[in-house]
């Protein structure tokens, strides 16, 4: 562990964001935490210099990590835990890697639908239609596929693609995508999921401006 604790460039409102939050809470890597009050500002700078103007990044003493992926990877090799973590190259089982493809791609989906609307696209418009209609069949092969696809990936005490799951899964009705009405299967595992301390100290909310 380095003296000095990284500084999470994130969004407490942020799905992508919350993988991060999560894994640093169950990795016992304190953290300081940076909220980008703005998602649509263009000045890369506030999103710790990355080009892609997207969070989270990870600021260490080495440099500076973009992306949920990457962050998680840089806060587990500074953990003072031992814990055995599922990666997303561990899933070698076509159904446990699927379900990390499509769980990342709705996430990436999400946003373009927040995002859209926050422009006045309204949902029935071609630009939207598309988009509406991948999350949709996201959750449908996810309620009948992501347990299955659970059992099947390598045993271990945190696995990405149910830390990404929960953070997608629990982000649609606070930002109004969705509910989980319809999916039990996704509710149970949402509901099991929230019963970690981590995630319990990680909740969905807006950032405010001092």
């Amino acid at each position: 562990m380095t003296s000095s604790a990284p500084t999470l460039i994130a969004r407490s409102s942020s799905h992508f964001s919350r993988i991060a939050r999560i894994y640093a809470a169950e990795l016992a890597v304190p953290c300081t935490f940076q909220p980008v009050f703005d998602i649509n500002a263009t000045d890369a700078g506030l999103f710790a210099d990355n080009p892609l103007l997207r969070v989270p990044s990870l600021r260490t003493p080495e440099g500076t990590w973009f992306g949920s992926l990457n962050v998680c990877r840089a806060l587990a090799r500074v953990s003072p835990r031992q814990l055995r973590l599922i990666w997303p190259e561990d899933l070698t089982h076509l159904l446990a890697a699927n379900a990390q493809e499509i769980v990342t791609d709705a996430m990436g989906t999400g946003v373009v639908i927040i995002t859209s609307r926050l422009t006045g696209t309204a949902d029935d418009s071609p630009a939207l239609r598309k988009p509406l209609a991948r999350l949709s069949g996201a959750l449908a092969w996810l309620e009948t596929n992501l347990d299955a696809a659970f059992v099947a990936q390598p045993r271990g005490e945190l696995s990405f693609l149910e830390v990404s799951s929960f953070c997608f899964l629990t982000h649609l009705a606070f930002r109004g995508l969705g509910t989980l009405e319809g999916y039990p299967r996704l509710r149970a595992f949402t509901a099991r999921f929230d019963e970690r301390p981590s995630a319990q100290a990680t909740p969905y909310r807006f950032d405010q401006a001092a």
